[in-house]
């Protein structure tokens, strides 16, 4: 029995690292592993629930920025407790160093330090804590290049992609009909964005370009997934701005995969980004992006993604959504499909990779 903990620096929710996380999490063989969890903040029912339905445990430690001292006694004992063989954790900076340490001093042989972005907001800490960090990990893992050289530089790391279920995400015209009844969107432009409101996400610029566009589509409707803590902000800019009714705040949803069929073209604007998961979905549902350029470019796997600059400004970037043809999504389905299978995108393939690596590891 092969018995693994899994910590999610950044907190678990329904946001792109938990989504990814837990799509390997559903999809490894799990006859011969007990697969645990630790997250940083109070984690929703549904994905307690779902753990533990698979005989998994969560344990929630919140003191992680705030006093982690505490948190690294709390999280060795629970490591040394549960003798784990694999400690696995994620983030975006050296502070992994925290986990690493922690699960060193708890026993696990195993200490993957996992890569989710290109930089992080605390930088100082980051340096200083990188002779301490290379020094308490045994394996790198990068959900893409760019993610693995910022947190290990020049060494060795492995690209796990974040995996994706293509099923659940495909293109299906009757789920179209359906949501696009519901939200009474016949006959207009349908504009999509999912992500946490935070900094890094910029939707701040998102709604300057969604201004633009309504002065030359004032039937355009735009979609935002997701809740965090500057969306009071966006939802006042908004009312300002006079555009308030044309757009839908969903809140954190279950039905993205559903939304993704009502749209026409998605937008995404980050200030910065490892590989996003969103990024694929949008491409296996054969839905057209703008990403920024921002984002590093092994996100574009179809041709169906442009990136543009942040520096192009407002009006460009509404321009450019404002030129893209509504497409067929159903005669290029399979071909799409097929392409991101290919790309290694394919989250059944990748959860048997993953599991082959813990083995080997061991």
């Amino acid at each position: 029995m092969i018995k693994v903990l899994i910590i999610n620096t950044v907190g678990m929710g329904f946001d792109g690292i938990t989504n990814s996380i837990m799509n390997y999490y559903r999809f490894l063989d799990k006859s011969d592993m007990q697969i645990d969890f630790v997250a940083t903040n109070e984690v929703d029912d549904r994905l307690t629930n779902q753990i533990e339905w698979n005989g998994g445990k969560v344990y929630a430690l919140f003191m992680r920025n705030k006093n982690p001292f505490q948190y690294i006694k709390e999280l060795t004992k629970i490591i040394k407790d549960g003798e784990y063989d694999i400690v696995h954790a994620h983030g975006n900076s050296c502070t992994l160093q925290t986990e690493m340490y922690a699960a060193k001093k708890g026993g696990a042989k195993v200490r993957i330090a996992h890569s989710r972005n290109t930089t992080c907001s605390h930088k100082i800490f980051h340096r200083i804590l990188r002779p301490f960090f290379d020094r308490t990990y045994t394996h790198g893992f990068a959900c893409g290049v760019d993610a693995g050289k910022w947190l290990f530089e020049d060494k060795r790391f492995t690209v796990i992609t974040n995996g994706t279920d293509i099923e659940k995400f495909s293109y299906k015209n009757e789920i179209r009909q359906e949501y696009r009844k519901k939200y009474n969107l016949e006959g207009k432009k349908v504009i999509g964005h999912v992500g946490s409101f935070f900094y890094q996400k910029n939707h701040d610029f998102l709604i300057d370009i969604f201004y633009e566009l309504t002065k030359m589509d004032s039937e355009c409707v735009l979609f935002l997934m997701g809740d965090g803590d500057l969306r009071p902000e966006i939802e006042s800019k908004a009312k300002e701005l006079g555009i308030y009714d044309k757009i839908i705040f969903t809140g954190k949803t279950l039905e993205v995969p559903q939304l993704l069929q009502a749209m026409d073209v998605m937008v995404l604007p980050s200030r910065f980004e490892g590989l996003p998961n969103v990024a694929i979905e949008w491409q296996i549902a054969c839905l057209p992006a703008i990403l920024s350029d921002k984002i590093t470019r092994d996100a574009k796997i179809t041709e169906l993604v442009e990136f543009m600059g942040l520096g192009e400004g407002a009006k460009a970037w509404a321009t450019k959504i404002n030129d893209i043809k509504i497409i067929d999504r159903q005669i290029i389905s399979e071909k799409i499909k097929y392409t991101v299978r290919f790309a290694g995108f394919d989250i059944q393939d990748n959860a048997k990779e993953l599991k082959r690596l813990y083995g080997s590891f061991i």
